[in-house]
This record gives structure tokens, C-alpha cells and sequence, in this order.
């Protein structure tokens, strides 16, 4: 990964470059990068859902908790 341009790249579409959340924490990032692909994730989920609840989505399952988990080793980590 070519850092800051590609971290930016990556998160504005986290999925694109990852499978699940969990995969961002075993990234060659730094921290302060992955929490901002985290939350980037957190925020598309938290929006797929609110948009599900107001059925407007596509049928995509919501990754917020994973989001939310994968937030919480990241910070619980140290």
C-alpha cells in the first residue's frame, strides 16, 4: 500500500480493499489509519442500516456490530 493516498482510497470504500473489519486490524497500518478506515466502515454501516430500517436498501446485511468489535480490540489492544 502506498500510504496516504491509499489509505484515503481505502477509506472511502472499505470494502473494497477488505473482507470484514477484523481484516483491517491485521493491516500494515498504523493505528491512528486503521481506526479511520473503522470508522469510515462504521459510519457506511450505520447508514446501510438506518436505510434498511426505512427500507431503502438493497437487502445488504449490516457489518456494524463486526464494525463496532473490530473498533473495540483496536482500542482495547493497548
Amino acid at each position: 500500500m502506498q500510504k496516504a493516498a491509499d489509505v484515503k482510497k481505502v477509506q472511502a470504500n472499505p470494502t473494497r480493499t477488505f473482507d470484514s473489519p477484523a481484516d483491517v486490524l491485521t493491516a500494515d497500518l498504523t493505528d491512528d489509519e486503521k481506526r479511520a478506515i473503522l470508522k469510515s466502515w462504521e459510519d457506511e454501516a450505520h447508514q446501510l442500516q438506518t436505510a434498511t430500517e426505512e427500507s431503502m436498501s438493497g437487502g445488504e446485511p449490516s457489518r456494524l456490530d463486526e464494525v463496532r468489535k473490530a473498533i473495540d480490540r483496536l482500542e482495547n489492544r493497548h
